[in-house]
């Protein structure tokens, strides 16, 4: 009889067959008379007693079951849903499973502890993160000069004491960190850090009883002109404010020096006295551009970064020294993304000539002049050029070649052409005969007149083989007992395939013979007519002709086609 498992609250959890090991839940079932029952039975006490020990949850819980998760070393429970860990929950990153008011959740990172309040974790403490050091009021007990202990108020700010709250004068047996002395005030004494003047209490006193121990006289006022005998510093980065409207300041930005004009569209002028009148020697224009009203000096190298420079002076003088120097090497450098991009003009040797770095080029419809004449263009040399030291050009598309040119030479190389015509004047005398060399087997050279034209033996031979190759060839031949590839043959020997062009046809008109033999016999008497007295035998020769036998000129050799 199968076992019926019930939990606690009466629902069934499982039927368990006789001789059967349910395994439904974390732990196996046993059904009646299993063999071996005892190792399962003892190995569900184990799991009891180590609530199923595992960096791996349990794959079919059951609600109220613990789990130790191994991999976090903490205690969970089954809720229906999830397993959420009893007590504290460590983690560094804030819990979303499992939550009800009152869990608490230890932040490992910062060491902080927090309290799920039903909608979100609320910090308990410290107030500070790790991290970050100590921050707010602490109580700590300092040891006196005169022995014993007193306690403080504190103020750390991430993880420095900044300042010291006593409710009377103590005298401490060595300075706190930070602090220049071991006397802490009744009231609150802030830090030192090194300088007492950089950790001051900030906003608004209704009245003080001393400026510094200095009489109040001493000081400058807001409100009227004054004068000072002394040095004049104003030691922050913010600066000075020039102006009844806060026209202008100077300020300090980044550790640099910078001068501001605040009103829109205006200019910053720097003025001199020249010869006893102000004069204006600078100006910074409303539009961010510097006007120099005398002569610009630069000792250094002149740097620009704008997408272009213009000059309003007729001549840029370069190496304008009193008496110059040779402007050798002198010139204008443009530099490119690395030093082999760079362009330079420069001067070679004292005088020149210019000379440019990479190549020159000109828009489309320029060109180069010499004194006023144009010497080349993108099309043309100019028509002063009258000699030139080429040693090779590119396709000559048109022109001509006058008398006292001189010799043409081309070496070993070959001219091509569509023809050669000869001026009736080239040969005008008659003991002088025009020769071409290396004349090509299948070229021609003409006249103007049909009659002079002259030929090669190829050139012949290949108008021979181009008037044979459009006839085709006709034999008439005796083919009796030849085979196809036999007449082939034949046809070879009497119209060589060397002579011809593939494709050639050769059409051969076949004659066929046979022989048929014929017996005429004698007989005998009309009394005895089957008496043979005579037999005779003669041959008749039968012909036949095929006049549509076609053989074709395929790949150098005589081929049957058809027929």
């Amino acid at each position: 009889m199968a076992y019926t498992i019930n939990n606690t609250a009466g629902g069934i959890v499982a039927t368990v067959e006789d001789g059967v090991l349910d395994t439904t839940t974390s732990v196996s079932l046993i059904g009646r008379n299993y063999q071996s029952y005892g190792e399962a039975f003892n190995e569900n006490l184990v799991k009891l007693l180590e609530n199923s020990a595992s960096s791996t949850a349990p794959t079919a819980p059951i609600t109220g079951e613990l789990w130790y998760d191994s991999s976090g070393a903490t205690l969970k429970v089954y809720n229906g849903t999830d397993f959420v860990p009893l007590g504290i929950r460590n983690s560094t990153s804030e819990p979303t499973t499992g939550l009800v008011s009152g869990t608490l959740w230890n932040d490992t990172t910062n060491d902080q502890l927090y309290m799920y309040d039903g909608t979100a974790f609320d910090l308990i403490g410290p107030i500070y993160k790790t991290g970050d050091g100590k921050s707010g009021w602490l109580v700590d007990s300092e040891n006196l000069s005169g022995g014993g202990t007193a306690n403080v108020l504190s103020l750390y700010q991430d993880g420095t004491r900044v300042a010291i709250l006593s409710a009377t004068a103590r005298v401490l047996s060595a300075p706190p960190a930070g602090f220049d002395s071991a006397t802490i005030n009744q009231g609150l004494t802030f830090y030192t850090a090194g300088d007492s003047t950089t950790f001051r209490l900030h906003g608004t006193a209704q009245n003080a009883n001393e400026l510094g121990g200095r009489d109040a006289s001493a000081f400058l006022t807001n409100d009227e002109n004054q004068t000072t005998s002394g040095s004049f510093g104003v030691l922050n980065d913010t600066g000075l404010t020039i102006g009844a409207d806060s026209d202008a300041t100077i300020s300090i930005s980044s550790n640099n020096l910078v001068f501001t004009q605040n009103n829109a569209d205006e200019a910053i002028l720097f003025r001199i006295n020249k010869a006893s009148t102000i004069t204006t020697a600078l100006e910074v224009t409303d539009l961010a551009n510097v006007r120099v009203f005398g002569d610009l000096q630069v000792d250094g190298s002149l740097v620009t970064t704008g997408s272009s420079s213009s000059f309003a002076d007729q001549t840029i003088v370069i190496n304008n020294d009193s008496p110059a120097d040779s402007n050798d090497q002198a010139g204008l450098d443009i530099r490119g993304s690395d030093s082999s991009n760079n362009v330079t003009f420069f001067v070679t040797g004292d005088g020149g000539p210019l000379r440019s770095s990479q190549g020159l080029s000109v828009a489309t419809g320029k060109g180069y002049d010499i004194a006023g004449t144009s010497v080349l263009s993108g099309t043309t040399l100019g028509s002063t050029i009258v000699a030139s030291s080429l040693t090779s050009v590119g396709v000559l598309n048109s022109g001509s070649i006058n008398s006292g040119f001189g010799d043409i030479h081309i070496g070993a190389s070959t001219l091509t052409c569509g023809s050669i015509v000869m001026s009736s004047d080239a040969n005008d005398d008659s003991s002088t005969v025009a020769t071409i060399n290396n004349f090509s087997n299948d070229a021609r050279l003409t006249s103007s007149s049909p009659d002079s034209t002259i030929l090669s033996e190829t050139a012949i031979k290949q108008h021979v083989s181009q008037e044979l190759a459009g006839t085709d060839i006709v034999f008439s031949m005796d083919i009796t007992g030849l085979s196809n590839t036999e007449i082939a043959t034949i046809l070879d020997t009497l119209a060589p395939a060397s002579a011809f062009p593939n494709g050639k046809l050769a059409r051969v008109s076949g004659l066929t013979l046979t022989a048929t033999s014929v017996t005429s016999f004698s007989q005998g008497s009309i009394g005895n007519p089957n008496i043979v007295t005579g037999v005779s035998t003669s041959t008749i020769l039968n012909r036949t002709r095929n006049n549509d036998l076609i053989f074709t000129l395929t790949n150098g050799n005589w081929a049957y086609t058809s027929g």
